[in-house]
């Protein structure tokens, strides 16, 4: 195996992008693509989309990398469908590299969004809603419950619970959205997150401590796909791995 295939096997794109950069007969496009990937996953998404605008000019790009490009303009915008599947990809990434404190970090990021999205949603009544916009910020978010919905909760996940139960209680889709969310696994992975480095504490976090919480590790990915299919979030799923096979693809041609 090569170095190449070793650095995005484990989607590391800093590490593939050093590697190629100052290799004259490397293209260009391949390292200007690692290069936007390096600050995507950092989740620099204006950075990484004004790394690589220009190759859309290139008009001989294929339309595996024309999809992958109108993607990153997505994320750089803010568009939901393609902040969350970039966000659960990122998630599944943690996982697989095991870096599990930074998983349940994801996963409690993964659930605050989710819940200030669908907030939002029924707040405004409207679909088109993006993250670039300062509405659904946190404190924009808790003004909103304290002033118009008299929910005073400073814990901005328990706010929404909240808010849901008290106003949507009727709705099927909300409560499948809690049910979901809000299990008792689930807030076991928050409480795994809460007492390690990316919480308040110091408690470090194994693989076993995942399967006792949850039993199929992967059943928690599978869990979150179920959430996004009941608000309508489309998702785009192992879009890295794609990335990785064109790369590797365009890598192989220019041999």
């Amino acid at each position: 195996m090569s170095v190449l295939d070793y650095s995005l096997g484990r989607y590391d794109y800093s590490g593939a992008y050093r590697l190629l950069k100052d290799i004259d007969d490397a293209p260009q496009s391949i390292v200007c693509i690692l290069d936007g990937c390096r600050y995507a996953a950092n989740f620099d998404f204006k950075t990484a989309f004004e790394t690589v605008r220009a190759l859309k000019d290139d008009k001989d790009m294929d339309i595996p990398m024309k999809k992958w490009l109108d993607d990153m303009e997505s994320l750089a915008k803010g568009v939901p469908d393609a902040i969350f599947s970039e966000l659960l990809e990122n998630t599944r990434i943690q996982l697989e590299n095991e870096r599990y404190i930074d998983f349940v970090s994801r996963i409690y990021r993964l659930k605050e969004a989710i819940l200030k999205y669908v907030f939002i949603r029924y707040h405004i009544e409207k679909n088109k809603v993006t993250f670039s916009s300062e509405v659904l910020s946190k404190q924009s978010i808790l003004k909103i419950l304290r002033k118009k919905y008299k929910i005073f909760n400073p814990n901005l996940s328990y706010a929404i619970t909240a808010y849901l139960q008290k106003y949507h209680n009727n709705d099927w889709r909300c409560n499948q959205l809690i049910h979901l969310i809000n299990s008792d696994k689930m807030n076991a992975l928050m409480d795994l997150r809460n007492a390690s480095i990316a919480g308040h504490g110091f408690k470090g976090i194994e693989r076993k401590d995942l399967i006792m919480i949850y039993g199929s590790i992967d059943q928690i990915i599978e869990d979150f796909v179920k959430v996004f299919s009941e608000i309508n979030v489309h998702l785009q799923r192992n879009k890295y791995d794609r990335l990785n096979r064109y790369i590797l693809e365009m890598m192989a041609k220019n041999k």
